[in-house]
């Protein structure tokens, strides 16, 4: 009788921890692809939640505006300027915020102040805060009325954020000369008609 093998030979081992080092370097490989691929994924959801954080900011300041907004559409991006708006995220009663595409980087920056012009001077300040680089679209469309913007934002290899902003209220009337009422009630001789004034005479 043959005596019964008790282990494993030499060739064997060599065998088997070869094939373990190849399973061990394609589990690697995977994990590997698999942490690049959720990166990227984390990447560009964040850039896409920073995006949505300025369309959603972009929005309250047209909604709380007076409509007293000018729109510059002469350059390839559109330079948004909002005069009077009560959305402030620095504590401002009244805020006029700046909306713009700087050139390096194509980077869409909000400005916020109170009485400043662009560009600043040394005695004004203002808070400026970065919306998302590598911007490819930036453009407002007010209606006639300004009483509704439409807006259209995106990113390179983003999809392109549209929405629309309305019933805008609108700015108020400043008074006028003309139009003030006369608190003593009694009308002045040459606003009295002349037909009334011939009547009056004659009673």
């Amino acid at each position: 009788m043959r005596q019964q093998r008790l282990g494993f030979t030499l060739l064997e081992v060599l065998i088997s921890i070869m094939l373990l080092s190849l399973v061990l370097m394609a589990l690697y490989k995977s994990a590997d692809i698999l942490r690049d691929s959720n990166l990227h994924l984390f990447n560009h959801v964040d850039q896409a939640s920073t995006t949505l954080k300025g369309s959603q900011t972009l929005y309250m300041d047209l909604m709380h505006s007076d409509s007293n907004i000018s729109i510059n559409s002469e350059e390839k991006f559109h330079r948004l300027s909002i005069y009077n708006t009560q959305h402030s995220l620095y504590g401002l009663s009244q805020a006029h915020v700046e909306w713009l595409v700087y050139k390096e980087d194509n980077t869409l920056l909000r400005i916020e102040g109170g009485n400043y012009q662009l560009p600043l001077k040394t005695e004004q300040q203002a808070e400026v805060d970065v919306i998302g680089k590598n911007m490819e679209l930036f453009k407002i469309y007010p209606s006639k009325d300004k009483e509704k913007i439409l807006v259209l934002i995106k990113k390179v290899g983003q999809d392109t954020q549209t929405f629309m902003v309305q019933n805008i209220p609108l700015a108020p009337l400043k008074p006028n000369d003309n139009n003030r009422t006369n608190p003593t009630g009694i009308n002045p001789p040459n606003l009295i008609d002349p037909t009334k004034q011939q009547n009056l005479q004659r009673q």
